[in-house]
């Protein structure tokens, strides 16, 4: 019954988790004082289910976190799935509010290219995802993992509205419950994920693969001090992806 539980424990906070990321994005208006909810939400929402699905929240995220082996193919589909699920939920909630606008990207920001949106978007969440990236490869202490990925999200969407006066997103969930579906939001943020995840890989830990110069001359090590066996699969190291302890206990 107990690991019945565990099966879907995890997927049930990502759609909760997007859901309350989404509305409150969308709900708190434009400008800064909007960024700062954001970051203070998904703070928020990192210490409230990190230890259940590690508060993904973003399927840019969990495609990062798939191709550094931090999570399994089948559950990263189905954080994608659940992440998707959230922001439809969202998306009709706020469909059903009286006097409630959805932006439009064309009427509202006319002079922007899509090229433009999709580098702002690819920018903002390469420095997000390094932030991520921090708490992914358990560089942060288990306390600090809902300040540092909220900040992260604070200076990339800081970032990313800068470039477009207005206009960013840094997640396609948030897009698409939010009804600013396009191109760019949506594939910017994943390219951007992938770029920061990668990179913060490459400068904190030393090197993509291989030895790990950042971490000592250990021959048995590779990536960061991790060895052979947990450089394969090193989903329960981290706040962020902890299902296998999960089920063990």
């Amino acid at each position: 019954m107990n690991t019945n539980k565990i099966s879907y424990n995890k997927y049930v906070a990502e759609i909760i988790g997007t859901l309350m990321l989404v509305l409150v994005v969308a709900l708190s208006g434009a400008g800064l004082s909007a960024i700062v909810f954001a970051g203070m939400v998904l703070a928020f929402i990192v210490y409230l289910f990190g230890d259940v699905s590690g508060a993904h929240v973003n399927p840019a995220f969990t495609i990062a976190a798939l191709t550094m082996k931090k999570i399994k193919w089948q559950d990263a589909v189905l954080y994608i799935c659940s992440q998707l699920i959230g922001a439809a939920i969202a998306l009709i909630i706020l469909k059903n509010i009286p006097d409630f606008k959805f932006m439009d990207l064309g009427t509202a920001m006319p002079e922007l290219s899509m090229m433009t949106i999709f580098m702002a978007e690819i920018v903002g969440s390469a420095i997000f995802a390094m932030a991520f990236s921090a708490v992914l490869h358990g560089r942060t202490t288990k306390s600090n993992a809902g300040f540092v990925i909220g900040m992260g999200l604070f200076f990339g969407l800081l970032a990313a509205n800068i470039m477009t006066k207005g206009v960013g997103m840094v997640n396609p969930a948030v897009s698409i419950g939010t009804n600013v579906i396009n191109w760019a939001t949506i594939i910017g943020p994943i390219v951007g994920a992938l770029i920061g995840a990668w990179l913060y890989k490459f400068i904190v830990l030393g090197k993509l693969c291989d030895k790990d110069s950042a971490c000592g001359s250990d021959n048995e090590s590779n990536c960061c001090g991790e060895s052979k066996e947990d450089a394969v699969d090193s989903s329960s190291d981290s706040v962020v992806i902890i299902e296998e302890i999960e089920v063990v206990k």
